[in-house]
């Protein structure tokens, strides 16, 4: 893998939490930054692939989109219970 260097201006806040974020984890910043843009990258590749796939078959069912909202709340709780001492407050 080949590595660039960029300047990209964040908000001071955002820093500071990045940062906080990256000790706790005992990783550089720019580690820590460029698995989040990674991150946030596969996620709209994802939600693009969905809105294709929706385009296509339609909008799901009552009970479909029932069953993916629990999946959802499932998966996200756990993120959740994973970052517990993390500040809400802090991004």
């Amino acid at each position: 893998m080949s590595l660039e260097r960029v300047t990209i201006t964040i908000p001071s806040e955002t820093l500071s939490a990045a940062k906080d974020a990256a000790d706790r984890e005992g990783m550089s910043v720019s580690a820590w930054l460029s698995r989040a843009a990674e991150r946030a990258a596969k996620i709209e590749a994802g939600l693009i692939a969905a809105e294709e796939v929706l385009a296509e078959i339609g909008p799901p069912t009552p009970e479909e989109q029932a069953w993916v909202d629990d999946f959802m709340d499932t998966v996200t709780r756990h993120v959740a219970d994973d970052n517990s001492g993390v500040d809400d407050h802090a991004a």
